[in-house]
């Protein structure tokens, strides 16, 4: 590992000392053999940017179609095979993912080679572009490493899937359903999400929901740190799917559960403060292969203080406040106070105030 880092380390090293050169010797001072080197590899970079850009192109909407095709027949197949159709649609996913990446690598450095520009203007856009590009390709190869790992775990889990699948149970306590899988070896391999998943398709919800847990993960971290208006907020929260009412405020930095996201609610009027944490799921129970899930729902008027936690299952009643830094563990009645570790009702509202709780703004 670390030969590799230290080759990767001196190939960018050498590679940018010759970038550096190539400019110098276009821009400012001519250098003979770096000129020499020039003469030989520009004219094979401008036939494989420019001349050759068509076929590159159509080829990689080629892979597109095909790995779309892919990913629909594993996503349908995942339905009654659940393995096999997992690791097809995780397979097209990191095809999609590395086409991307090649393509959008292949059009930022073909700048360099479009010869309808001025070569001023080639280089002007190369370093503008330069932290856009990087940023873009280190969030690529983030996310394909993350599913290049998962299908790896997924192959190797198909023995365990087909023969020594371990058995699980339903319990549902209150508004929380806990998946009890029988094992004590299988913890940290795919095969208790495979049952989780399984049990989550059968109550209508995504086949895929790990995946488009990962997707929401980056689309919250999107909306929690650059969209301010929280009226945007409220749109793009809903297209994760939350139900999200009229005159509802939730504040920057608040960060709702990516896996399911769908049993979040707040209701007309409501809203929390800054930092809230809204978690609709839980893997870190007393015994480590349980897997428990329950809807939140904050109804009218209700607020939630900045910072505080909300745990699977809650329901904050009509015009309640919770104070900030809480952890809300229970259901909050109508028109109370509760704030603490965990959330405890300190009083309830006073007649006066629940005529405001109840305003229509």
């Amino acid at each position: 590992m670390k030969a590799g880092v230290l080759f990767s380390l001196i190939l960018l090293l050498i590679s940018t000392i010759v970038l550096i050169l190539g400019i110098v010797s276009i821009f400012f001072y001519s250098i003979p053999w770096i000129e020499s080197i020039l003469s030989y590899i520009l004219p094979l970079f401008y036939l494989i940017f420019h001349e050759y850009s068509l076929y590159v192109y159509g080829a990689a909407l080629i892979g597109f179609v095909f790995l779309l095709a892919f990913y629909i027949i594993g996503y349908n197949i995942s339905k009654s095979k659940h393995l096999g159709g997992s690791i097809m649609y995780i397979f097209s996913l990191v095809g999609f993912v590395f086409i991307i990446f090649v393509v959008t690598q292949y059009a930022y450095f073909g700048i360099l080679f479009n010869r309808d520009l001025t070569l001023v203007t080639r280089m002007m856009l190369f370093f503008v572009l330069l932290p856009v590009s990087f940023a873009f390709n280190l969030v690529l190869t983030l996310v394909n490493v993350d599913f290049i790992i998962f299908l790896k775990d997924l192959r190797k889990a198909r023995k365990m899937w087909k023969k020594e699948r371990p058995k699980y149970e339903i319990e549902v306590k209150g508004n929380i359903t806990y998946i009890n899988i029988e094992t004590d070896k299988h913890i940290f391999t795919p095969v208790p999400m495979l049952i989780t998943a399984k049990y989550l398709q059968s109550q209508g919800f995504s086949v895929s929901w790990f995946v488009k847990g990962a997707f929401n993960h980056l689309f919250s971290l999107v909306i929690t740190y650059l969209i301010g208006w929280p009226r945007a907020r409220n749109v793009l929260f809903g297209l994760m799917g939350m139900k999200i009412g009229d005159n509802c405020h939730i504040s920057s930095k608040a960060i709702p559960d990516p896996l399911l996201p769908e049993l979040i609610e707040f209701e007309d009027g409501s809203g929390c403060g800054i930092g809230v944490r809204l978690l609709t799921h839980n893997a870190m129970n007393m015994r480590q292969a349980t897997f428990s899930f329950g809807p939140i729902k904050v109804c009218e008027n209700a607020r939630i203080g900045a910072y505080s936690v909300i745990l699977p299952g809650v329901t904050i009643g009509k015009g309640s406040i919770i104070g900030a830094n809480s952890v809300v563990t229970d259901d909050i009645p109508p028109y109370s106070i509760a704030y603490g570790s965990p959330a405890k009702v300190t009083r309830k509202l006073t007649d006066d105030e629940k005529k405001e709780a109840d305003k229509k703004y």
